[in-house]
């Protein structure tokens, strides 16, 4: 995929932003959200963030930045306004089909919010803990402590979860 090209003045059009990028921001805010109405209405305000905002980047992984940093900080807007839903099941079975991925899922979106970006991006997106610390605004170390607890609290979550299904 072609990545999107900064203008002479550092802009990227909506539509390049769109099409590069859209995919990747929808899978950011589902699984902070769990929920895929939710990370819909999150792409869109981010879109009309960029849109009216018309920020100006250096190049293109400062765009990419730009769009995660937005795309956490609506999803996490969005949570301080909704108590968590349990609607976790129904959400992640279209978009994975086997039936432990569903499960190891179902099991990620239970995590804090603070862990479910850091070890999204890690695990599912292959950023490494210093691209992930730029994007995010913190440093490595926290990255790396955020994937330690998400490992830890994913495992107690899974574990859990086997045994009462059991």
């Amino acid at each position: 995929m072609e990545m999107c090209s900064t203008g002479l003045d550092g802009s990227v059009s909506l539509e390049e932003a769109v099409a590069e990028y859209a995919d990747m921001l929808f899978r950011i805010a589902f699984s902070v959200t769990g929920c895929a109405a939710d990370a819909e209405d999150i792409l869109q305000n981010v879109f009309l963030k960029f849109h009216t905002k018309k920020p100006q980047f250096n190049d293109a992984e400062h765009v990419k930045a730009w769009l995660i940093r937005v795309t956490e900080n609506e999803a996490k807007s969005l949570l301080r306004f909704q108590k968590r839903r349990k609607r976790l099941a129904e959400d992640a079975a279209p978009l994975l089909p086997e039936a432990r991925d569903r499960a190891v899922m179902e099991s990620l979106l239970r995590l804090p919010p603070k862990l479910k970006t850091a070890m999204y991006l890690y695990y599912v997106e292959g950023y490494g803990s210093a691209k992930i610390a730029g994007m995010l605004g913190i440093s490595d170390a926290a990255v790396r402590k955020r994937l330690e607890k998400g490992r830890i609290k994913l495992k107690e979550i899974y574990l859990e979860e086997s045994y009462e299904s059991d």
